[in-house]
């Protein structure tokens, strides 16, 4: 008996996820044996299928889909159920970098950056200080360069914050000279009073 095709295209819907993509045909009436899904060395997908209707009346469809480049071919699945048929393409899942731990070093440079500034504008304006002084005239005051450069004002408090520091090395001389004369005088004690019973067992 010759067969007379009747060809159709069934209704589906492609989703596409971040790791899978599902294909939903519609097929119903349809065994799984009747179908065929196979995807090609072109990187095609091809899902077909072929029923019995009426006597020598046959229907048939074939479809064409070409899932991601990164999918895992040999990981590809279908599954029949209730009249539809569920075509899984699973994907390559490349892990990237959290995005907080790329800025992180962006943002200590910058802070280093901002830091060499500071201590750059810190620099000049002590250097403009030396070397420039300011008119009282108004408005359109004009910085002009002294002839007698003098040293800047600051040189005090330098001082005070170096006799600071001075006193607190002195202070902490002072209390390790304190505790280890008193851990002589303790240990003095000790060998003193202990020494004639460690005499006496022996």
């Amino acid at each position: 008996m010759v067969r007379s095709f009747q060809d159709f295209q069934p209704d589906f819907i492609y989703q596409q996820g971040e790791t899978q993509d599902i294909i939903e045909l519609k097929l119903k009436d349809f065994r799984r044996d009747q179908l065929r899904v196979t995807f090609g060395t072109n990187g095609t997908l091809t899902i077909c299928g072929e029923r019995p209707v009426e006597g020598t009346r046959w229907i048939r469809f074939r479809k064409e889909f070409t899932p991601p480049k990164d999918c895992k071919a040999n990981e590809i699945r279908a599954r029949l159920s209730s009249g539809i048929l569920y075509v899984t393409i699973p994907k390559k899942v490349v892990q990237q970098v959290p995005q907080q731990d790329q800025a992180r070093p962006v943002q200590q440079a910058s802070a280093i950056q901002n830091e060499g500034k500071l201590k750059q504008e810190s620099s000049r304006s002590t250097e403009a200080a030396e070397t420039f002084t300011t008119k009282e005239s108004g408005p359109e005051d004009v910085t002009t360069p002294t002839e007698n450069a003098t040293l800047p004002r600051a040189s005090p408090k330098s001082f005070i914050s170096g006799l600071k520091m001075g006193r607190k090395t002195a202070m902490k001389v002072a209390a390790s000279v304190t505790m280890l004369s008193l851990l002589f005088i303790v240990l003095f004690f000790m060998f003193k009073y202990y020494a004639p019973m460690v005499n006496i067992v022996n």
